[in-house]
């Protein structure tokens, strides 16, 4: 199919491009690992075949040796966007933010990968931490509560498209697992996440002022959809903030996330 290179939008792991009619090219950066864009094109499938609301992925190609996935086009805005151009709606996205996590882990799609084991694994190679660090987190880690419904990974409001329909992207990274330890990632990412670098710095200030009413919004709605206790979602904390300091973040939001699991 020919594609009319125009970059819809753009994130520290790939590009997004027009891809012909109602597609789109998910075009990873130079580096990035082909083995993981892979992993990303068969979760997605089973995801979408599940009947839950994503893009349908088409193919994996490859351009200038960099790995990309054809999906079907999300057609709307980012909830984050939403957010930032009626703040009045913060109340209502944070409820339906909640809505359509509760939806997501009330799925369980097989073949996907453990929780419990990508994050053990995460931890063991996470910088800035002693081995005896390491070692209290994943005993940690061990004596919490498993489960196999369906967690997306990486779920925020930058990845929720709203449209004609309501969108969830960028499966990457979903496992099968507790959805207590996928809402707190949540909350970790609405509290420290760093805002996109595209997005205007009017728009980045506001929802930096923001951040707080929305976490708080987001955790009530979602304990009274699912029924999951803040203590239960507090004690995957440490572990998944342990985690996420393999990826590429900022330093200023990896010191953040060592403060919260030093203290």
């Amino acid at each position: 199919m020919d594609d009319d290179n125009g970059v819809v939008a753009a994130g520290r792991t790939a590009e997004l491009l027009a891809y012909g009619a109602g597609r789109v090219l998910k075009l990873y950066r130079e580096g990035f690992p082909a083995e993981a864009a892979k992993e990303e094109f068969l979760v997605s499938t089973e995801v979408y075949r599940s009947g839950f609301s994503v893009p349908r992925p088409f193919e994996m190609t490859v351009r200038d040796g960099r790995a990309g996935i054809v999906y079907e086009k999300a057609e709307g805005m980012t909830m984050l966007a939403a957010i930032s151009r009626d703040p009045s709606a913060v109340k209502e996205e944070a409820r339906r933010m909640a809505r359509l996590h509760a939806e997501i882990h009330n799925r369980q799609v097989e073949g996907l990968p453990r929780q419990k084991t990508v994050l053990a694994r995460l931890i063991s190679e996470a910088p800035f931490l002693s081995e005896e660090e390491k070692s209290r987190i994943t005993h940690m880690l061990e004596q919490l509560e498993d489960d196999c419904r369906l967690c997306h990974g990486d779920y925020h409001p930058d990845n929720i498209i709203l449209g004609q329909k309501e969108w969830v992207i960028d499966w990457m990274t979903a496992v099968s697992g507790s959805p207590a330890a996928d809402a707190a990632r949540t909350v970790l990412l609405l509290k420290f996440g760093t805002l996109p670098d595209e997005m205007p710095s009017a728009a980045q200030q506001f929802f930096t002022r923001i951040r707080e009413q929305l976490t708080n919004m987001y955790w009530d709605e979602y304990q009274k959809l699912t029924g999951i206790s803040s203590v239960e979602i507090e004690r995957w904390m440490v572990p998944v903030a342990a985690a996420r300091l393999t990826e590429w973040i900022p330093a200023k939001e990896k010191e953040q996330l060592l403060a919260l699991i030093r203290n």
